[in-house]
């Protein structure tokens, strides 16, 4: 008796999943931070044709970094199942921390690989199930991807393996965020950089 067509087009989904299960980084899982700088905000502030902003604010309690990500000017590809099956779109776009600040001359390929301090590397592709196994910067491989058919996005979560600590190996505020079209080329990034906090904690402009 055969598969099912449905069976063996959802195998190459599958395998893959069953095999991250098993990956880790030559370091172990990712650490939960517990040391954070409490009430402190980095931003990375996207400009040109996909612009907006990714804030990251470290929790009160030292733990957790919450993260805003407000992106517009995204490229729109063919995705029939993005809108309701994220899983089977092919073209995501995909967004990262990457391991080195863009370069003066703006270009995002200076930015290096992703933050991972594990050195897990890549591939296979990050279990969403699993985020200590994940690269400490691959945040659309812990937090989902944006859909190829979205032109913009508003994202809301909370990670527990980034720091706000300059100790820390995985501090990322002096880093980049980087966004990758459906290719994996990167069509925009920028420097994260401290943001001013008024008494309570709370983020403000300069």
């Amino acid at each position: 008796m055969h598969a099912p067509a449905t069976l063996l087009a959802l195998l190459p989904f599958l395998s893959t999943a069953v095999f991250a299960q098993n990956i880790t980084g030559q370091l172990g899982d990712a650490k939960i931070i517990t040391n954070n700088v409490p009430n402190t905000t980095y931003r990375a502030v996207l400009t040109g044709k996909v612009s907006g902003s990714l804030n990251a604010t470290s929790q009160d309690a030292g733990k957790a970094v919450s993260f805003t990500l407000e992106v517009k000017g995204l490229p729109v590809g063919a995705g029939p199942f993005s809108a309701f099956f994220p899983l089977f779109d092919l073209n995501p776009t995909k967004y990262h921390i990457h391991e080195k600040p863009v370069p003066s001359d703006g270009n995002c390929t200076g930015t290096g690989a992703h933050l991972d301090p594990y050195i897990r590397t890549q591939t296979p592709a990050c279990d969403y199930s699993r985020p200590a196994t994940c690269e400490v910067g691959d945040l659309s491989g812990k937090y989902g991807a944006i859909g190829s058919n979205y032109s913009s996005v508003v994202k809301i979560f909370n990670d527990l393996y980034v720091a706000t600590n300059p100790a820390d190996n995985s501090f990322f505020g002096n880093l980049s965020f980087v966004i990758h079209d459906a290719s994996s080329a990167r069509i925009a990034c920028a420097n994260f950089t401290k943001v001013a906090t008024t008494g309570d904690g709370d983020a403000c402009d300069d």
